[in-house]
């Protein structure tokens, strides 16, 4: 196993660790309540785990950059996190479900009361509150849908409902008091959660250093897609080519919210280039309204997509704007030269037209006798089809572009006889 992927597991296996610390104090339970242990036993479990999964996906969205590593990209981070959320909920969901399933088949109205913070006792509708709180910020996310900015300020009220969770299980005092291990371990994830809440939420603005560039050129390439150009106001960033930065522009006519997107050039006097899609709300905003002049401020670099690292034989895969990491490779083979590899970029479109960078491909193709582009005009050749491609089991893929092409492809790659660890992508789908 590398190091990129030892992130996963490490995060799983804390998450868990509270399974075998609680063992040694779950007998303590059947003294101290009137219930079928097995509720109880079960009630526990679910409430634990749940809150130590709860407080990882603090750590996990943080931004922390050096964590990257064991992840194999922030982008990985961001899914874990996703995951390890919805599996918290699920299991703190459980939790009164259970305690409150005494009241069946005789008492439902019991059922329905009990998961309500309508207790005698402050300590249990603290956990209610928590448990409400959390639902409808997960209904918000997967549900509603809401904007993207409007989401993000919802979105940093869990530290709120986690710091509730807190204190609902120590003025409970689950069983924690005879067992100090357990004890420990449920500080220390509290302290972990509540640090990292605070640290994304309050001071992240305040401590992390952002770059300030000055928008040069906005180039609108077609109906969809704009071209900014941004030279450095102070100092020039460093980050390898196919990283992306969080860019957030300071123009009256914009909002202040920050997205990441690709470098796709870097010249030699430190202007960089990225490509933009008006496909949301922010992005279109973007399209129509950013112009030369408006201050943008830049925070990383970040990812993991490092074509350097890959196999000799390689095979790029770009659709749409997701060709711009593949244009930041471009530029660095002709610029350092390396004539160690070789590659087949397949450049996915709907039309021709929206080929924009294509003369750049040819001009590699030219002058680097391994190096071949072909272009898949959906309207001409249809789909990418992986029939096209021969000994892929022997080559390094990178994949990067809309997420239906993604993962039509990856599934058939896999049954093509491409390793798991030889399929590289990056999913900017972050919410």
């Amino acid at each position: 196993m590398g190091k990129s992927d030892s992130g996963s597991l490490i995060f799983w296996g804390l998450a868990m660790m509270i399974i075998p610390l609680w063992l040694f104090s779950f007998p303590e339970t059947t003294i101290r309540h009137n219930l079928n242990p097995l509720l109880v036993y079960g009630s526990q479990l679910t409430a634990l785990t749940g809150f130590s999964m709860f407080a990882l996906t603090f750590v996990l969205s943080a931004r922390w950059r050096w964590m990257e590593d064991y992840f194999g990209g922030l982008d990985k981070m961001y899914h874990l996190h996703h995951t390890m959320a919805r599996t918290a909920l699920v299991l703190l969901l459980i939790h009164p479900i259970l305690l409150a399933s005494r009241f069946i088949p005789g008492e439902l109205d019991k059922v329905f009361w009990y998961l309500l913070p309508v207790h005698r006792k402050v300590e249990i509708d603290l956990g209610s509150w928590a448990l409400w709180g959390l639902i409808l910020l997960m209904l918000v996310t997967i549900v509603i849908k809401l904007p993207y900015d409007k989401w993000k300020i919802t979105h940093k009220f869990m530290g709120v409902f986690f710091t509730l969770g807190i204190l609902h299980i120590y003025f409970l005092d689950l069983s924690i008091t005879a067992n100090p291990a357990l004890a420990i371990y449920l500080a220390a994830l509290s302290v972990i959660g509540v640090t990292a809440w605070i640290y994304k939420t309050i001071l992240f603005d305040w401590v992390i250093e952002k770059p300030q560039y000055r928008v040069e050129k906005a180039d609108r390439l077609n109906e969809q897609v704009i071209e900014i150009t941004m030279a450095p106001e102070n100092e020039r960033v460093r980050f390898i080519p196919g990283q992306y930065f969080f860019f957030s522009f300071r123009d009256s006519e914009l909002s202040e919210e920050s997205h990441p997107f690709t470098v796709c050039d870097e010249s030699d006097d430190g202007q960089i280039k990225i490509m933009v899609k008006a496909l949301g709300d922010y992005t279109e905003q973007l399209y129509r309204n950013l112009k030369p002049g408006a201050v943008a401020l830049l925070e990383g670099p970040y990812g993991r997509f490092d074509y350097r690292k890959g196999k000799q034989n390689q095979v790029w895969i770009g659709g749409g704007v997701g060709i711009a990491p593949f244009l930041s490779w471009a530029h660095d083979l002709k610029r350092q030269g390396y004539q160690g590899y070789t590659i087949d970029l397949y450049y996915c479109v709907k039309t021709e037209s929206e080929a924009i960078h294509l003369q750049l491909f040819k001009e590699l193709e030219a002058g680097m006798k391994d190096f071949q582009v072909h272009l898949i005009r959906e309207d001409v050749e249809g789909l990418l089809s992986i029939n096209e491609l021969s000994g892929l089991e022997e080559k390094e893929i990178f994949i990067c572009g809309p997420k239906p092409m993604r993962e039509a492809l990856v599934p058939k790659l896999k049954k093509a006889g491409v390793p798991k660890e030889a399929i590289n992508y990056e999913d900017f789908d972050f919410r």
